[in-house]
C-alpha cells in the first residue's frame, strides 16, 4: 500500500493554515479591491479579500491554469486530463461556473469538456486569474449560478512616452516528471497611446509518473498564440486581438477517448468610452471556432475488437457580446446593460474500421442566450451596498439525429430512441430572473463585515437536453456511466446567503466566509426509466443508463485565508476550505465534491531571493454519491518547496520540488481511469504525480 496521511494531519493543517488576505473591502461594487496594492504579498503573488481572490499565474509551476485556480480558497478543479481541468467553486462545477478570458466567454468544442475554458490560456503568458468570492453581482455574467472566474493574458504594458519602446520576455521551464517542457515569449511595442503585442507558449510532455505507476496516456502537446493591438487616451480604451490554440495528442485517461487535435481560432474586441466624467460605456465582443477530433485507439491501448474503435469529430463556434453603461452621481453608481452568446455544436462518432458505422451524437445544436441587467450601488466611508436584477432568456434547438451500423437488439433500441427524439419538440426556451444584494460595513478600522444574498439561475446545457443515445458525452462528469438527456428539464435556481469578515491589522490579516445554497431543480443523473436506453447501456457497459433530471440539493461550507508577518522578511500564510453537498429529496451526497482541505506556507525574502515551503493536506472523503457510483478516497498530505532568485534586473531563475516526499495519493477530484492494460487498473481513481523537480528561467528585455 502507498502511504496516506491520517485525518489528524488535515485537522492540524486547518488549525494552522489558510490563504493570503489583504485589507478589508467595504465596497460591494469592487472598486476598492481594484485599487488595493498587492505589493506586500509579492512573494506568493496571491491576493484575497471579501470580494475577490486572485493569483499571478505566470509565477506558478503549472501546465494547466485550472491547477492554479485550486490554490485559492473555496476553488478547485476536476481533473480529467493534464489540460482538461474543469473549474469548481464551492461545490459547483462545469457550466455552473462562468469562466472568461479577458472578460470574454468561450465556446468549447468538446461535448465531454476536453477543452474547458481554462485550457485556452497557457500559464506562462497568463497574468492574473481572478475569482469572484461570494455571489457574483448581476453585472458579472449571465448564468453564473456557481461563480465567476476570469483569466487575463499578460500582453505587456503601455509606455510613458510618445515614442515606441520595445520590450518583452522569454521564458523556459523543464520538469523531470513526464519530461515536461514549456517555452514562452512576449514581444511588445508600445507608446503611451498605442501597444502592439505578440505572445505565445508551447508545451510538450510525456506520460506522468506516480508512486503507483505511469498514467497512460497523460502526454500533452499545446501551442497558444495571441496577437493584439490596444489604444488608450484620457477618455478611451480599446483593444482588438486574434489568437489560435493548437492542441494535439493529449491524453484524457478519465474519459472514454483522448484528444487527437483541437484547432481553435479566437477573435475579440473590447472598449471603454468615457462620455462624461460621470458616464462611461463598456463594450466587448468575441468569436471563436473549434474543430476537435478524439479517439480511443491512438494514444491508449486499442480495443481488442476492430468493431470497438471509435473516433469523434466535434465542431463548435459562437459569438459572445456585452454592452453596459456606468453612471455615477454623488455616492450612487448605476449600471445597466445587455449581453449574451450564441453557439452551435455538432458531434459525429465513426469507426475507421467500419464505413457503415456512425452516430450523430449532436446534430445542429443551437443554444442562444440574451440577457439584460440593472444595478444600483452606494459607497460611503464605512459601508456600501449593491442591489441588482437580471433577466435571462435562453433558447435551444437541435436537428434530427441518425445512426448506422448498429445491428440486432442494439440497432432496434437505438432506432426507438432516435425516432422518439426526432418526433419530440426540441425547440425549448427558458426565461429566468436573478437578484443579488450585497452589503458591507466597517465595524472598526481593522474589521469589516459583509453579506451577500442572491437568487441565481442556470438553464440546462445542450448535453443535458439533447444527449439522445446513452453515452458518456456529459460535459466532463467522468464517472464512467452512460447518460441520456431529458427534454423536460427545468432551469436550476440557487438561493444563497454568504457571510464574511475581513480583519486586517499591521501584521495579521484574515478573510473567512461562510455560505449556504439551497438549489432547486439541481440537474444530475438518476436511474433512467427509458427501457431502450437501459438495454443499450447494459449491453455497452454492464450498467443501466442514468438520465439527467431535476432534484433538490443544498451546498454549504466555509473557506478562509490568513497571513501573518513574523518579520519584514518572513511570513506565514495558508488557506482552508470545507464544502458539504447533499440531495435533500433523497438520502444521497452530491457528486465530486472536495473533502476538508488546508494548506500552510512559510515564505522568506532576502534581497532578490525568495523561498517558500508548503504543506497541503486533504481529509478523507467518504460522503460520496451513490447514484454516480463514486468511490471514497483517503486523506493525505503533500510537501512542496520552491525558490526564486532575481539574478539580475532582467533574469529570474525559479526552482520547485513538488510532492517532495514522493507520497502516493489520490485527489478526490481526479477522474477514474478508463484505460485498460496500463499500470493503474480500469475503474481505479488516478494517482497524483510523484516527486517532481522543475527548473525555469525568465528573461525580460
Amino acid at each position: 500500500m502507498y502511504s496516506k496521511e491520517p485525518a489528524a494531519t488535515v485537522l492540524l493543517g486547518v488549525l494552522l493554515s489558510m490563504q493570503v488576505a489583504t485589507a478589508a473591502d467595504t465596497d460591494p461594487a469592487g472598486a476598492t479591491d481594484e485599487q488595493q496594492s498587492i505589493d506586500e504579498i509579492v512573494v506568493s503573488g496571491r491576493h484575497l479579500s471579501s470580494r475577490d481572490a486572485s493569483i499571478v499565474v505566470e509565477h506558478e509551476f503549472v501546465v494547466d491554469v485550472a491547477e492554479a485556480l485550486s490554490r485559492l480558497p473555496g476553488a478547485n478543479r476536476n481533473q480529467n486530463g493534464r489540460l482538461s481541468g474543469i473549474a469548481q467553486y464551492r461545490g459547483m462545477f462545469g457550466d455552473r461556473v462562468v469562466v472568461s478570458v479577458d472578460g470574454l466567454g468561450l465556446i468549447g468544442g468538446g461535448p465531454n469538456s476536453m477543452d474547458p475554458p481554462l485550457s485556452y490560456v497557457s500559464p506562462m503568458i497568463t497574468g492574473q486569474l481572478t475569482l469572484k468570492r461570494g455571489i457574483p453581482g448581476v453585472a458579472t455574467a449571465p448564468e453564473s449560478i456557481g461563480g465567476h472566474v476570469d483569466a487575463a493574458i499578460a500582453r505587456g504594458d503601455f509606455s510613458t512616452g510618445d515614442r515606441f519602446d520595445f520590450g518583452g520576455m522569454a521564458g523556459a521551464r523543464y520538469a523531470d516528471n513526464g519530461d515536461t517542457t514549456s517555452l514562452a515569449g512576449r514581444l511588445t511595442a508600445a507608446s503611451r497611446a498605442h501597444r502592439f503585442s505578440l505572445v505565445g507558449q508551447a508545451d510538450r510532455a510525456d506520460d506522468l509518473r506516480t508512486p503507483a505507476g505511469r498514467i497512460v496516456p497523460s502526454q500533452l502537446s499545446r501551442d497558444r498564440l495571441d496577437a493584439s493591438y490596444a489604444y488608450r487616451d484620457d477618455r478611451n480604451e480599446f483593444q482588438v486581438f486574434a489568437g489560435t490554440l493548437d492542441t494535439e495528442d493529449t491524453g484524457t485517461p478519465a474519459l472514454a477517448m483522448d484528444i487527437r487535435y483541437i484547432d481553435s481560432e479566437l477573435y475579440g474586441m473590447n472598449f471603454v468610452r468615457e462620455l462624461t466624467p460621470a458616464l462611461s460605456l463598456h463594450g466587448k465582443v468575441g468569436y471563436n471556432d473549434v474543430d476537435h477530433v478524439m479517439d480511443n485507439f491512438s494514444l491508449r491501448p486499442a480495443p481488442e475488437s476492430p468493431m470497438q474503435y471509435r473516433q469523434n469529430r466535434a465542431l463548435g463556434d459562437g459569438v459572445v457580446f456585452a454592452l453596459h453603461a456606468d453612471y455615477t452621481t454623488g455616492e450612487l453608481t448605476l449600471m445597466a446593460g445587455v449581453d449574451g452568446r450564441t453557439e452551435s455544436h455538432d458531434s459525429l462518432i465513426t469507426n475507421p474500421n467500419n464505413a457503415m458505422f456512425f452516430i450523430e451524437n449532436f446534430n445542429d445544436v443551437q443554444r442562444d442566450v440574451v440577457s439584460a441587467f440593472a444595478a444600483i450601488g452606494r459607497g460611503e466611508a464605512d459601508s456600501g451596498w449593491e442591489l441588482g436584477l437580471r433577466w435571462t432568456d435562453v433558447s435551444t434547438d437541435a436537428g434530427e439525429v441518425a445512426f448506422g451500423g448498429l445491428m440486432d437488439m442494439m440497432g432496434m433500441n437505438a432506432g426507438q430512441l432516435a425516432a422518439a427524439f426526432n418526433a419530440a419538440d426540441r425547440k425549448l426556451s427558458f426565461g429566468n430572473l436573478d437578484a443579488v444584494f450585497k452589503y458591507a460595513h466597517r465595524l472598526t478600522p481593522d474589521l469589516a463585515f459583509n453579506v451577500d444574498i442572491g437568487s441565481k439561475t442556470r438553464a440546462p446545457s445542450y448535453q443535458e437536453l439533447y444527449l439522445w443515445l446513452p453515452l458518456q458525452a456529459t460535459g466532463g462528469l467522468a464517472d464512467g456511466r452512460n447518460y441520456i438527456g431529458n427534454l423536460g428539464l427545468s432551469a436550476e435556481r440557487s438561493n444563497e446567503i454568504v457571510l464574511g469578515l475581513d480583519w486586517s491589522g499591521d501584521r495579521f490579516s484574515i478573510s473567512p466566509q461562510a455560505y449556504y445554497r439551497d438549489v432547486s431543480n439541481y440537474i444530475q443523473g438518476v436511474p433512467a426509466t427509458v427501457m431502450p436506453a437501459n438495454m443499450l447501456a447494459t449491453m455497452m457497459s454492464g450498467n443501466g443508463a442514468l438520465q439527467f433530471d431535476n432534484v433538490d440539493a443544498e451546498i454549504y461550507g466555509l473557506d478562509l485565508g490568513w497571513r501573518y508577518s513574523l518579520t519584514e522578511r518572513v511570513g506565514v500564510e495558508g488557506n482552508a476550505s470545507y464544502t458539504r453537498g447533499r440531495r435533500t429529496d433523497v438520502a444521497d451526497n452530491l457528486y465530486r465534491l472536495p473533502p476538508l482541505n488546508a494548506s500552510l506556507a512559510l515564505n522568506f525574502v532576502e534581497g532578490g531571493l525568495s523561498l517558500r515551503g508548503e504543506v497541503i493536506a486533504f481529509d478523507r472523503q467518504d460522503r460520496v454519491s451513490a447514484y454516480n457510483g463514486e468511490q471514497p478516497t483517503a486523506g493525505y498530505g503533500v510537501v512542496n518547496a520552491a525558490a526564486s532568485w532575481q539574478a539580475s534586473r532582467r533574469l529570474r531563475i525559479d526552482v520547485e520540488a513538488s510532492n517532495l516526499l514522493d507520497r502516493g495519493y489520490q485527489d478526490h477530484l481526479a477522474g477514474v481511469n478508463r484505460v485498460r492494460d496500463v499500470d493503474i487498473a480500469p475503474g481505479e481513481r488516478l494517482w497524483g504525480a510523484g516527486r517532481t523537480f522543475t527548473l525555469g528561467a525568465v528573461v525580460t528585455f
